[in-house]
């Protein structure tokens, strides 16, 4: 993913602590190069959920752009950035990897995923 999209996602995840942040990241060739903010309707800090006509909206504007959903994000306030039991159930995009912001200590981690077939499977990323 770019510098800017990880610094954003921290930022974004920062300012919504004590709730979940979450929102979609999308780019060319598996590449992060747009975040997309997205409003955790759950507005909990122990879970999230985004609107589906949001996503759809948001969707529509990453084709406009000529990119697609490359990753799903969010952050844990008080946890490791680890898939919990509801964050596999819920993971309805396959393709997208999933990415967990853990704020549990003073410098945020970083826990990306690819989530299938009720499993978590651990992804390397890079920032460039």
């Amino acid at each position: 993913m770019s510098r800017t999209v990880w610094h954003e996602m921290i930022r974004h995840c920062v300012e919504e602590r004590p709730t979940e942040a979450c929102g979609l990241l999308s780019g060319r060739s598996g590449c992060a190069e747009t975040i997309w903010r997205m409003e955790n309707v759950e507005k909990s800090p122990v879970a999230f959920a985004m609107d589906s006509r949001q996503i759809q909206k948001v969707l529509q504007k990453m084709a406009l752009k000529g990119e697609s959903l490359v990753g799903i994000y969010h952050s844990h306030p008080t946890a490791p950035p680890v898939p919990s039991p509801e964050d596999i159930a819920y993971a309805y995009y396959p393709e997208a990897a999933y990415l967990i912001v853990s704020l549990s200590s003073p410098q945020p981690s970083l826990g990306c995923y690819r989530i299938c077939g009720g499993r978590a499977f651990p992804l390397r990323f890079e920032l460039r």
